[in-house]
């Protein structure tokens, strides 16, 4: 597991920079709100829109797919984006089975605000999908961030996530 970009990215590998940032980021609130987006669903496709309060106040906003027939998504395959026209939902992947989540992030956001923001949407898609946070896999693409990954996944490796990584 690597991060692309200079050696100071490293940096944010280390489990004592995350701790009190994970800490504080369990004490905020979410504020969570889910709308339902028929203008987005497909037949037997449900379609919601996630809107919630990032660790600093800034407002993300989410777009889940999941197959109406199922209670729950057995996976959710998260895709995060810079650019607004890559937040694309995967109606192929959904129709297998999985929930489809992929969110912009707030412009011009550092690497340590876009793995908090990973991580705030992940908690609150397994809030909805009432599922496990180990569920979620991350998909990137050539058009969206890895880096955020790569670091959540170390910090749920390193079992760093406490309330964060469970469905509670």
């Amino acid at each position: 597991m690597g991060l692309t970009g200079d050696a100071s990215r490293h940096l944010l590998m280390d489990p004592a920079f995350w701790r009190p940032r994970l800490e504080r980021l369990e004490r905020e609130p979410r504020k969570l709100a889910v709308f339902p987006r028929p203008d987005l669903s497909r037949p037997g496709i449900d379609v919601v829109e996630l809107r919630l309060s990032a660790h600093d106040g800034a407002r993300l906003t989410a777009l889940l797919a999941r197959s109406a027939f199922a209670e729950t998504g057995l996976i959710v395959g998260l895709r995060a984006c810079v650019d607004p026209g890559n937040a694309v939902l995967d109606f192929t992947a959904v129709e297998e089975g999985a929930t489809d989540l992929v969110f912009q992030y707030p412009p011009d956001r550092r690497l340590e605000d876009r793995v908090l923001d990973v991580l705030r949407i992940m908690a609150a898609a397994c809030s909805v999908e009432s599922i496990d946070c180990s569920k979620v896999s991350f998909r990137p693409s050539d058009s969206c961030v890895q880096d955020e990954f790569a670091i959540v996944r170390f910090l749920r490796e390193m079992g760093l996530l406490g309330k964060l990584g469970s469905s509670g």
